[in-house]
């Protein structure tokens, strides 16, 4: 059974991916652009689990050249999604329904802003309405797939494997919606995992489509704007009134700083709230704070300040991975302010700093 299928949508000057997912062949998705061929063969034949190694000395190799922490993270996610998509055609080709879907990316893959260790954060929009119980084994086995490359499973299970993660487009629709109007229903991590996302594989315009209703949703309900603040609100950014570093106070990292969490959340937090307001199209930080900048919303020194920051905290936690990497352990996120030197204290805290007049904005109202 064929399900409804929503109207066509009016991009409104959204730019199509940069690496398109699917190409309609006489009404029906054919084999997707860009699709690697060594890669599919590797994921028709469970292969996968080789190139996590191929990962890391990509990123290796790119930042020895002298690439920004940004350029990097955008080609890891792109390297990425050519995995990703390797496996969902490998699947698709068991499983043909599996065209006629979206496979949605969140979050961080939404905003080409990965790292080594980043989850996975993914969805399903159903055009059909397969066997349930062949749903049910297909997405299952790609998210496990997926993690055999190298792409961990979400421990709060942002994956099509749950069928939270899946649905048509009302579904979808409702679902977000109400996530975003209501906090009781959601963890406070999910309104900006949920805002951020695009299309991997399959049909795109249903996706386009999800987000910019999406966008309208949240830029023209006061409430849902105001939760986004308020959740800006709870966080506490790591620097005491005299200058010193929050740490963690106990357990296996006493001493050490979340940049994830502490710092670069805000940082991205703050830029998509801005975003909303004023419309501005990007997904990816940086190419919101020049857009932010270019119009006059935030100052051009700030948007500098900020972007210098968002490179440096990127870079170290791309150096963090290599490093958990060659010890095999699993990456983090965590730094020691008291094994820093002089230089990089300073670093640490202008980026802090520079997060914080951003949070400061948002929370003023400045025009929101």
């Amino acid at each position: 059974m064929v399900l409804n299928k929503p109207e066509e949508p009016t991009l409104c000057g959204q730019a199509a991916d940069n690496h398109p997912a699917g190409v309609t062949v006489n009404g029906s998705y054919g084999t997707p652009n860009g699709l690697d061929g060594e890669l599919l063969v590797m994921a028709r034949e469970g292969r996968l689990t080789g190139i996590r190694r191929t990962r890391a000395d990509l990123v290796e190799d790119w930042l020895d050249r002298g690439m920004t922490a940004e350029e990097t993270c955008k080609r890891l996610s792109a390297y990425n999604r050519s995995v990703t998509l390797a496996v969902l055609e490998a699947h698709a080709e068991n499983h043909p329904w599996l065209r006629e879907c979206a496979f949605l990316e969140f979050g961080s893959g939404g905003r080409d802003e990965q790292v080594l260790g980043s989850d996975q954060d993914n969805g399903l929009l159903l055009r059909v309405d397969p066997d349930l119980e062949e749903l049910e084994s297909a997405a299952q086995s790609v998210v496990m797939a997926l993690d055999g490359a190298g792409m961990p499973l979400c421990g709060g299970g942002v994956m099509i494997s749950n069928p939270l993660w899946r649905g048509d487009f009302d579904q979808w629709l409702h679902r977000l919606t109400g996530w975003l109007s209501n906090p009781a229903e959601k963890g406070a991590w999910q309104s900006g995992l949920i805002l951020d996302f695009r299309s991997v594989f399959g049909p795109k315009r249903d996706v386009l489509l999800l987000r910019q209703r999406l966008w309208e949703y949240v830029r023209t309900k006061p409430l849902a704007l105001a939760l986004l603040v308020d959740e800006l609100t709870n966080y506490r950014l790591p620097l005491t009134f005299y200058g010193a570093f929050v740490t963690e106070k106990d357990g296996p990292w006493q001493g050490f700083l979340d940049i994830k969490h502490s710092v670069l959340a805000h940082l991205t937090n703050s830029a998509r709230i801005l975003a909303l307001k004023y419309d501005i199209m990007p997904p990816n930080t940086c190419d919101r704070l020049r857009a932010l900048a270019e119009v006059g919303h935030v100052s051009s020194g700030h948007a500098k300040a900020l972007l210098d920051s968002w490179d440096y905290l990127q870079r170290k936690r791309l150096t963090i991975g290599l490093a958990c990497e060659r010890e095999s352990v699993s990456p983090h996120n965590y730094v020691r302010p008291s094994a820093m030197d002089a230089e990089e204290k300073a670093q640490l805290k202008a980026a802090i700093h520079a997060v914080e007049k951003l949070v400061h904005l948002v929370q003023a109202g400045s025009g929101l």
